[in-house]
């Protein structure tokens, strides 16, 4: 399968197509600078662009079946990348036929931060308020567009390793005062399982280490 890795030097994005390229894929990487790239397959193509700029993301989305898109930023900052990078994903998307979209989203986000932990729910009000309300436009753009979407809400990640346990569902359970965590990598490898797979579909999928 081609795929595109948006968001390509983030901790997620990384382990996407690390872990895409060990399982046969063939990979774009869409990056602002590649020089935080240091990655190196017969199976990588790494293309410089910006989101912000939609015809630099035309040659990286064209003839792809997939789309894996990882933007983020940095904890505490607002960053408009998020939703406004993503609106333009989706239009260069329409334009040229691609449909699967893999999103990397958040916990806190939408109706899962009514679920959220306390200390969670503390974080989200302060800390990661402004990203949060980017995720929020992000999903709200994806739920409008009419692709065959997924959305990912991770909770606190790490830099783990693969587990392979975890667990997932639309609506989870925490423990009150308990911050829930999850590797990037096990976030990655979550990702890929949903390439060729209609079981999530059109949904908002939260997902914590067990």
């Amino acid at each position: 399968m081609q795929l595109v890795v948006i968001g390509a030097t983030g901790g997620t994005g990384r382990q996407a197509i690390e872990q895409a390229l060990q399982r046969g894929h063939f990979v774009t990487a869409f990056v602002r600078d590649p020089a935080k790239l240091a990655m190196q397959n017969p199976n990588l193509t790494v293309l410089t662009g910006d989101v912000l700029k939609p015809d630099t993301l035309l040659p990286a989305v064209r003839r792809q079946d997939a789309v894996i898109c990882a933007l983020g930023g940095r904890i505490g900052q607002k960053n408009p990348v998020v939703a406004d990078g993503t609106i333009n994903l989706i239009s260069v998307m329409r334009q040229v036929g691609v449909r699967r979209l893999l999103v990397v989203s958040s916990v806190g986000v939408g109706t899962s931060y009514e679920e959220a932990s306390l200390p969670s729910k503390l974080f989200i009000k302060t800390l990661l308020s402004g990203e949060i309300a980017e995720k929020e436009k992000q999903e709200q753009a994806v739920r409008e567009s009419k692709l065959d979407w997924v959305i990912v809400r991770p909770t606190s990640l790490t830099n783990g390793p693969v587990t392979g346990q975890y667990r997932i569902g639309e609506h989870l359970p925490f423990t009150r005062f308990s911050i829930p965590k999850i590797s990037r990598a096990d976030v990655a490898a979550f990702l890929l399982d949903q390439l060729d797979k209609d079981t999530y579909l059109r949904k908002a999928i939260t997902i914590t280490g067990k």
